[in-house]
């Protein structure tokens, strides 16, 4: 009963905002129904209830988005999601987690940005697709094919040439061990979204397109961005014995720490940075709303 009062509901409310100019009072209404359908998603102890929550969740979402006025709004309501942007303010990522009862997570995304071209508001999706990826850190990745996280940073560095984005996500993987990704991210001909760049300078020649630590998921670790500095900077992990060398999932924090380098648009890796940088290092601090990250 409570299932078909909230589509009705829903409906209704959709055909409110078709039918009349949308205001930020109207658009807050939205808001508290995200709410509720969000922690349904989060918190409810049924599977099949999170996965119907979250698909009425995503529909409610884009049904707001595709209003100009909701470009301004917070949605600061929705602790349950990540909503990040730019410090150009050039887009929006609504960005959540859908837990499974296996021990592992789904990842949803909406790319909220303005087609300067269109001259409206549009709407990517992102359809994660890591579990199928063979390679993820030499692939070039679009919102068909993404590689699921969720964001709790996006660094932007105003240069020449082509403009990028870095973000920084956390990935719960399998239970066994926890990822961090740093994903490049620009936008393509007519307005696409692609992932992955070969922007990445470590000590041996490599092409590799996004940077990925994993780590023993009882073990916490950081990644963190220094924009005082330009550098991104990191915990070295290293396996908690020789003969499980490669086998990340046992690998633990060593006490020191590495850092990408910003520099002519490259991020270059520096091993062991000055012990100083360790006390700019703040480790269980939660910049995604729902706390399920330490950077």
């Amino acid at each position: 009963m409570k299932k078909i009062f909230l589509i009705v509901f829903l409906t209704s409310l959709s055909n409110i905002l078709v039918s009349q100019n949308v205001s930020f009072k109207l658009i807050k209404e939205y808001e508290d129904t995200l709410k509720v359908v969000a922690e349904k998603i989060m918190y409810s102890d049924n599977e099949q209830e999170r996965v119907n929550a979250n698909n009425g969740f995503i529909s409610i979402l884009k049904d707001v988005l595709s209003y100009d006025k909701s470009y301004k709004y917070p949605f600061d309501s929705l602790e349950t999601i990540s909503i990040l942007s730019p410090e150009n303010k050039s887009f929006r990522l609504f960005n959540w987690i859908l837990r499974k009862d296996n021990g592992t997570y789904s990842y949803f995304c909406l790319l909220h940005y303005h087609n300067k071209r269109k001259k409206k508001y549009e709407i990517i999706e992102l359809n994660d697709n890591s579990d199928n990826l063979r390679n993820p850190i030499y692939e070039d990745l679009d919102s068909k094919n993404w590689f699921g996280a969720l964001y709790y940073e996006i660094i932007y560095i105003k240069k020449s040439g082509r403009k990028f984005y870095t973000l920084l996500g956390w990935d719960g993987n399998d239970g066994n061990s926890t990822k961090k990704i740093i994903e490049p991210m620009y936008f393509s001909g007519k307005n696409k979204v692609k992932f992955g760049l070969p922007i990445f300078r470590l000590k041996k020649k490599s092409k590799q397109k996004r940077f990925i630590l994993e780590c023993d998921s009882k073990s916490s670790f950081s990644l963190k961005f220094n924009k005082e500095e330009n550098r991104i900077i990191f915990d070295q992990l290293v396996p908690i014995k020789k003969e499980l060398e490669g086998m990340h999932e046992y690998y633990i924090p060593q006490g020191t720490y590495n850092a990408f380098e910003y520099s002519n648009g490259k991020w270059v890796l520096n091993e062991n940075i000055d012990a100083r940088n360790k006390q700019k290092i703040k480790k269980g601090s939660k910049p995604a709303k729902m706390g399920l990250i330490n950077r």
